[in-house]
């Protein structure tokens, strides 16, 4: 009898490494699995997951034309039920960075250091059974850490609602309101409340003087 096989998309870096190149071989050897494609392009990525819905999607932090988050945000979004899994260094995969994919969905997290074939079939395995598997010890502390940071926010910020966060950060990349109820799922009135509420919250009457506090903040460009 056949295995019943799990799809994957591999969406690495935009520059072929070694590692990556024994990544893909060693997945096209599983019999469980059936690797759709292997792109190095977000758009091409989006593509794939909008037409394919692949099982898992497994996604390196240095994809072409797009940050980790905001990509990890979209493929979400064309295939909510696609298992995410992330793969990068400790400079890449930083605690904040962690904390948003972690929100956004992503079951698994993996570091290119000490990485073997063993420790990638066995976090496939376990984000296809819907758990969440970090794959190196320096991950596991880091996203154990983040909700504890998130808690205790700084002096000089007010304390924000996750749609808040969500609707400044996207403030702070320079979407418009019309642009922000399309990337967050959100109906445009919903976007216009909650600006408001922003504004009040920072006593400010622009939404020029939210996309300043969004960078004072460290919110924008975090994807």
């Amino acid at each position: 009898m056949q295995p019943i096989q799990s799809s994957v998309l591999l969406v690495g870096a935009d520059h072929v490494t070694c590692q990556w190149l024994g990544l893909r071989a060693l997945l096209h050897e599983q019999p469980d699995l059936r690797v759709l494609a292997d792109v190095t392009q977000a758009s091409e990525a989006l593509r794939m997951t909008t037409d394919q819905h692949p099982d898992h999607a497994l996604i390196a932090a240095a994809v072409g034309g797009m940050g980790l988050v905001p990509l990890v945000r979209q493929v979400r979004r064309v295939s909510p039920t696609s298992r995410i899994v992330v793969i990068g260094t400790k400079d890449t995969l930083r605690r904040d960075t962690l904390l948003q994919l972690f929100e956004q969905g992503t079951r698994g997290y993996l570091l290119w250091e000490g990485l073997d074939g063993a420790t990638v079939v066995r976090c496939l395995a376990a984000v296809r059974e819907d758990n969440v598997l970090a794959g190196h010890r320096a991950v596991l502390e880091e996203l154990l850490a983040a909700p504890e940071r998130r808690r205790r926010p700084r002096n000089d910020e007010p304390a924000l609602t996750d749609d808040e966060r969500a609707v400044l950060t996207r403030l702070g990349e320079g979407l418009t309101q019309q642009a922000i109820s399309g990337m967050e799922l959100m109906s445009l009135a919903k976007v216009e409340r909650i600006v408001a509420a922003l504004k009040a919250k920072f006593d400010v009457s622009s939404t020029n003087a939210l996309c300043a506090h969004a960078g004072h903040l460290g919110l924008a460009g975090q994807g």
